[in-house]
């Protein structure tokens, strides 16, 4: 049979394809501000709905210093970490966030940078890495200066690390190895054979 479609109805076919990627309700809820972009692949690496955020938590949100790129899950769980690492900082600064400033969020590599082994979690959207925080009061802390730093800070930090480890899968911090002396890793990798273990260092 043959084919009487003209090339614009072939451009017109190709402009309403479908895109076959998943809504996150954090998003759609307003749980965290940001966008959905375009899929990622990269070789092994990749995710099919990654999001770009800016702030996370719905209640007194708290602004990202730069966006970053997460998938559904982190953003799901960066929502609800929002408002734990805020209660944290009134506690220990009395003072409300003003921006988080972040490290690593979608990079398609192994894990710690290295040459071989496994494919870190940063490689599909699935992991974020925590440097400092900025207060409305004008101070700011840093984790590599803070985890050892002034009463406040250290209390502040173990807090975070705390709350971290009962929300996500995979936290590292300054006493986990020299690789996280300055981040602390946060992600939602699977661990175990049904993955509901948890790494906490």
């Amino acid at each position: 049979m043959p084919n009487d479609a003209s090339p614009e109805d072939e451009k017109a076919e190709k402009k309403d394809e479908r895109v076959y990627q998943t809504a996150c309700p954090a998003l759609m809820n307003g749980e965290v501000r940001g966008k959905l972009v375009a899929p990622l692949t990269d070789g092994d690496c990749g995710e099919r709905s990654p999001l770009s955020l800016t702030a996370i938590g719905k209640e007194n949100p708290l602004a990202l210093a730069a966006p970053v790129t997460v998938n559904c899950a982190m953003a799901t769980t960066l929502a609800q970490w929002a408002g734990e690492v805020r209660k944290a900082a009134l506690k220990s600064f009395n003072a409300e966030i003003e921006a988080v400033a972040t490290g690593s969020d979608y990079q398609c590599r192994k894990v710690n940078r290295g040459s071989s082994g496994r494919v870190s979690e940063h490689a599909f959207a699935n992991a974020l890495d925590i440097m400092s925080f900025r207060f409305k009061n004008g101070r700011t802390t840093e984790l590599a200066a803070g985890w050892n730093g002034k009463p406040e800070e250290k209390e502040f930090w173990r807090s975070i690390h705390k709350t971290s480890c009962d929300m996500f899968m995979t936290v590292i911090g300054p006493d986990g190895d020299a690789a996280h002396k300055t981040n602390l890793h946060l992600d939602q990798g699977c661990h175990g054979t049904n993955c509901t273990s948890r790494i906490c260092q």
